[in-house]
């Protein structure tokens, strides 16, 4: 069973007509939950998305944004339309259908994104280890799982 203060949430997290539509950490905030860090908020709205995500897909099912119908709405936008207009001293005297590229563009990155199509962004993690026995400890490690033979000695 919900708290007062989850349910709160939920009603911030799902009230269309807010800046707290969608956005976990926001919702937390709007509900009086007692954080004194941002990252307190974002962990709560996080742990509530999770708490309730049965309850927020009925939700949007019933707004008529069920999985299926995602889908089918983002299969469309791989072939949306645009028209453009063509005018002379004010008056329109031409118009034509194209290719409405960058909405077919995002829809197309949308897909990929979706699909976990795209390679796995690269992160450069810097480490500064001081004690030779943590740095001989990571060392090893990595070298273990890359495959790369590790000058330290092995133990007995």
């Amino acid at each position: 069973m919900a708290t007062v203060l989850q349910s709160k949430w939920l009603f911030h997290y799902l009230n269309q007509n807010a800046d707290t539509f969608f956005n976990a950490a926001e919702s937390a905030r709007a509900a009086k939950y007692k954080c004194k860090k941002e990252e307190n908020f974002k962990k709560v709205g996080w742990d509530n998305k999770k708490r309730f995500e049965p309850q927020i897909a009925e939700w949007l099912n019933d707004e008529g944004l069920s999985e299926s119908a995602l889908k089918l709405k983002l299969i469309s936008l791989l072939d949306a339309k645009e028209t453009k207009f063509f005018q002379k001293d004010g008056k329109v005297i031409d118009q034509v259908n194209v290719e409405a590229l960058g909405v077919q563009q995002k829809a197309l990155d949308m897909a990929l994104k979706m699909k976990g199509l795209y390679a796995p962004e690269k992160r450069d993690v810097n480490v500064d280890l001081k004690d030779k026995e943590a740095k001989a400890a990571v060392t090893g490690f990595f070298a273990g799982i890359m495959g790369v033979p590790s000058d330290q000695p092995k133990g007995d």
